[in-house]
């Protein structure tokens, strides 16, 4: 079914050269991805990517993508030819500073444990609307959707059944950064009451979504929002994707994007205490075995048990904490892009001028992206997109990965280090 996008952002329009494939001068301030009319994505209650393909059976935390690549960046033997061996400590433009890397940081004190509240009646959401008027602004909400399942126990399929436009949604799950509390509505129960129903004041979880007035953190937004705009009519807010943090802090190749659980896996251990990370680790894992098993069937069967519970809220659970980590790397990595190499980048994302990458700039890039991601989503042509297209990452990230390894830029910076070398002799 053709959808008409009514929503619109407040940036420059779209404009792209097809013939090319290339984008022209402002798609770094809003662009639409370039989407062959290839094969339909499978239907699963998550979308989910793995690797190299679309694999059904994983949720949108384990998608491990190309879990099995190299992540170092690959180093130009000519540039090796061109003079006396030496080592560079990241080739993605920033020398890695291993005292950083290294430095034995206090470990994360336990924090106290998030309680997850369940709201599945009537009754409970006219009880948490209210809480609604206690937002804060800023980094406040971290959201994620659980979609149905596309077969029945014979392998029948569904009607309805599935994640995004076409599919539906089971659970949301909000984790309130402030009150330090996670809720888990039960949308398949409540149907679009979960969104519309409003409080006292006149607020409600579709306004809630809708507002600019404080940031919401997703991991993936895209099939998320596909669902939530044309099964529910809900606009797109102020969104940030995490999973494009991760992205961009990479000190590795950037050619695929990669699955929340091996994010946690990796980056965890920065924000967590040990035994919260392998509480959280072992709750996913648990859920996922649980919904594999008995084939997601569990998402609209009622009443659901502990581990469905813990396993769906967990997505959202994890994403400030982990948020604050990306961000720090980000920091760091803006820190040490000086003089030259910084104005490659600023080019990249679209910021003109030789000054130097602020972690500001690399924010503001990533909200901006996100916005658009999360458009692109409810465009015509995500439907169309192939289960290769969707573990890339988005074309202004590319770009900047043709920058990182640009060979010139390379061999120029080699003949740096080499005249100052010899200034030192």
């Amino acid at each position: 079914m053709s959808v008409t996008n009514e929503h619109s952002l407040k940036t420059k329009p779209i404009v792209q050269d097809y013939s090319t494939n290339s984008l022209t001068d402002n798609e770094w301030d809003l662009s639409w991805s370039y989407l062959p009319d290839d094969e339909k994505s499978g239907s699963n209650p998550e979308s989910e990517i793995s690797g190299e393909e679309w694999d059904a059976s994983l949720s949108e935390c384990e998608r491990d993508t190309a879990s099995n690549a190299d992540d170092s960046w690959s180093v130009l033997d000519e540039i090796w030819d061109a003079g006396t061996p030496f080592t560079w400590g990241d080739t993605d433009g920033a020398q890695i500073d291993w005292d950083y890397e290294n430095q034995e940081l206090p470990e994360p004190m336990p924090a106290e444990p998030k309680p997850v509240i369940m709201i599945d009646t009537l009754e409970k959401l006219d009880e948490f609307l209210p809480v609604l008027s206690q937002l804060k602004d800023g980094v406040e909400l971290a959201f994620d959707c659980e979609g149905t399942p596309s077969e029945d126990e014979n392998g029948v399929p569904i009607p309805g059944g599935g994640f995004g436009r076409n599919g539906d949604i089971s659970f949301l799950s909000m984790t309130i950064i402030s009150m330090n509390e996670t809720y888990v509505f039960d949308v398949w129960e409540l149907k679009r009451t979960a969104f519309e129903r409003e409080s006292k004041d006149g607020l409600s979880l579709k306004k809630v979504l809708e507002s600019h007035d404080r940031i919401q953190l997703w991991w993936d937004v895209r099939t998320d929002w596909d669902t939530l705009f044309h099964k529910y009519g809900i606009q797109i807010g102020k969104v940030r994707d995490v999973q494009l943090m991760e992205l961009l802090s990479r000190r590795g190749q950037r050619s695929r994007i990669c699955g929340l659980m091996r994010a946690m896996r990796e980056e965890g251990g920065k924000s967590m205490s040990p035994a919260e990370l392998d509480d959280w680790l072992s709750e996913k894992e648990a859920g996922g075995d649980y919904f594999r098993k008995h084939g997601w069937r569990p998402l609209t069967a009622r009443p659901i048990n502990y581990t469905a519970r813990k396993y769906i809220a967990g997505d959202t659970e994890c994403l400030y904490q982990l948020q604050n980590r990306l961000q720090d790397r980000l920091s760091h990595w803006a820190f040490r892009m000086q003089g030259k190499t910084v104005v490659g980048l600023i080019d990249a994302i679209g910021k003109r001028s030789a000054l130097q990458a602020t972690t500001g700039d690399l924010m503001e890039f990533i909200d901006q992206q996100s916005a658009i991601r999360a458009h692109d989503a409810t465009s015509p042509e995500f439907a169309l997109m192939s289960s290769e297209e969707m573990t890339l990452p988005p074309p202004a990230f590319r770009r900047i990965e043709f920058w990182a390894e640009n060979y010139d830029r390379l061999v120029k910076r080699r003949a740096e280090e080499l005249e100052k070398e010899g200034m030192l002799c």
